[in-house]
């Protein structure tokens, strides 16, 4: 949501921005997470971070600038430091081309999906065991659930039937599993909702294999509209391996629909009742995992799970 205020902030963005940057912005507009202006045809973003480990997102952008592949630059200030503190909080200076759509597809996420052996793996975070990080995350969940989980009765009651599904999900990763497949350039998370400013954003890259971001896409197309089976099965048709596959098939299961919106609400950015859109799908869901699962046992071997088997 866009906000303008004609306030003394303007003055105060302008002085802090000149201070540490050197840069002299007329007009900054001013947002929730980010303040934007532009200098000469350049646009800038000061952005909040909320992961301090900015060296990790600088080496990505410039191993990707190396071989050619345009992302957000990183700016230094003065004092050649990436990260500026005010108002308690900690900001970067993000410089970037263009104008972006408010809203991708999956044509956009393919056409940046970089294999590894053109990237220095060791400056872009792999992300690629889901069993290790869900298991971290579902057991902070419970963690929370158990401390919290008391004020939050929409959540407490549903909260176990998403955690089965994560659960499920990383059982069957920690059995297909195979180390030493070729990974792509991917997102930290990637939404149909995402714009393409999230795609060449430093801080939202990782090491995955290809069929994450196109999984997590799917997800969120659900919660917008139900009728996405056809559109899976387009891209399951295409030229995935088995493996990639049956990884994709797993990628569903992790509920990040769901947990993102919990993790906005214990973290009271968000109103309880703003996870009940999704509580109410929960029926709608299954049938698409079903769905899903019984498309690719026309093709592929997968685990007998009596829940899924007939639609």
């Amino acid at each position: 949501m866009y906000i303008e205020h004609k306030i003394n902030w303007g003055e105060y963005m302008r002085n802090l921005i000149n201070y540490f940057y050197q840069l002299e912005p007329k007009d900054i507009h001013k947002y929730e997470h980010f303040y934007t202006f532009e200098i000469n045809g350049e646009n800038y973003r000061l952005q909040e971070v909320y992961d301090i480990n900015i060296n990790q997102a600088y080496n990505t952008s410039i191993s990707l600038y190396q071989i050619g592949f345009y992302t957000h630059q990183i700016m230094e200030t003065i004092a050649k430091q990436y990260i500026v503190n005010f108002n308690k909080k900690n900001y970067v200076l993000i410089k970037y081309y263009g104008e972006y759509r408010n809203n991708i597809d999956i044509s956009l996420i393919k056409n940046i999906q970089i294999s590894e052996k053109y990237l220095d793996r060791n400056k872009i975070t792999n992300n690629s065991n889901w069993g290790i990080l869900w298991s971290k995350k579902i057991d902070y969940f419970e963690y929370q659930m158990n401390q919290f989980g008391i004020k939050y009765p929409l959540i407490r009651e549903s909260f176990s039937y998403y955690l089965g599904l994560a659960e499920v999900g990383i059982a069957l990763f920690n059995n297909y599993y195979e180390e030493n497949q070729n990974l792509y350039l991917a997102h930290k998370r990637i939404k149909s909702s995402s714009s393409e400013y999230e795609l060449y954003d430093p801080f939202n890259l990782v090491l995955d294999l290809r069929v994450r971001d196109i999984a997590e896409y799917f997800k969120s197309e659900y919660i917008e509209n139900n009728n996405i089976f056809e559109d899976i099965k387009k891209y399951l048709d295409e030229n995935l391996s088995n493996y990639e596959k049956i990884m994709f098939f797993i990628r569903m299961f992790y509920p990040s629909f769901y947990f993102d919106i919990y993790e906005k609400i214990i973290d009271l950015e968000l109103e309880e009742g703003k996870i009940k859109e999704i509580i109410e799908k929960s029926s709608q869901y299954d049938l698409l995992l079903k769905e899903i699962y019984n498309y690719l046992l026309m093709s592929i071997n997968l685990p007998y799970i009596s829940w899924l088997r007939n639609v």
